[in-house]
């Protein structure tokens, strides 16, 4: 086989075969270097649009926790005013129950007072009167009887002579059945005096088992039960 023949480059002295060679190279890392730089630039755009994917659903994370705090916030402070409505209106409950309590006591001072004047009252009124137990009653006994009854006491027992007016004598309490003891004689005099010379001959019933006692308010007759024990 005839050797191959090979031409010169007129300029470089360079075979022309290696010339050719080189350019193919240089071609191709062109090639690879465009791959590269296109594909770099695809990475760099995926990689800005996971970044921007990233920051967008951060951001729209924030922005939803943004919301949240904001409504939170203004939650307490509806919370708070209320609360300070609340200790407010206590202020002034605390305030009107403190001017009700005052006034109940100022009412309570006159109801006292007025308390005492009635019971003074009602004292002065049964002040000529006496009661009288022990004395027989009779089944449908009218008031006239009643009083005949208490006159013949205050003459056969107590031998009072002279003239003592009754203004009125009563049975008190529910009327009397069989085997039952007859009710208390409610005794009102006209005059003090007359009164005062009754209580002074209570001392002549001894034995008698017929008694004369003052006609005392309920409140002194609770008192003088309390006290009776001690006497």
């Amino acid at each position: 086989m005839p050797p191959k023949k090979v031409q010169m480059d007129s300029k470089e002295g360079k075979p022309e075969e290696d010339l050719v060679s080189l350019a193919q190279v240089t071609e191709l890392l062109n090639q690879q270097k465009d791959m590269f730089t296109a594909l770099l630039q695809q990475q760099q755009e995926n990689f800005r649009g996971f970044v921007k994917m990233i920051m967008d659903s951060t951001n729209t994370r924030l922005d939803a926790i943004t919301r949240e705090v904001q409504e939170i916030r203004s939650s307490i402070q509806f919370t708070q005013k209320d609360t300070d409505d609340m200790k407010t209106q206590n202020v002034k409950q605390s305030l009107h129950c403190e001017s009700m309590q005052a006034n109940i006591l100022r009412n309570s001072d006159g109801l006292s007072a007025v308390t005492d004047k009635m019971k003074y009252a009602e004292g002065q009124s049964r002040r000529s009167n006496v009661v009288l137990d022990g004395i027989g009653e009779e089944p449908g006994e009218a008031c006239a009887q009643t009083e005949e009854k208490v006159k013949d006491i205050l003459v056969d027992k107590l031998q009072l002579q002279r003239g003592i007016e009754i203004e009125r004598a009563h049975r008190t309490g529910k009327p009397a059945t069989n085997n039952t003891r007859p009710r208390p004689i409610l005794v009102k005099f006209l005059g003090y005096k007359d009164r005062s010379a009754v209580l002074e001959r209570a001392k002549n019933l001894r034995g008698t088992n017929i008694y004369i006692n003052e006609d005392y308010t309920e409140a002194v007759r609770r008192k003088r039960k309390e006290l009776l024990p001690k006497l």
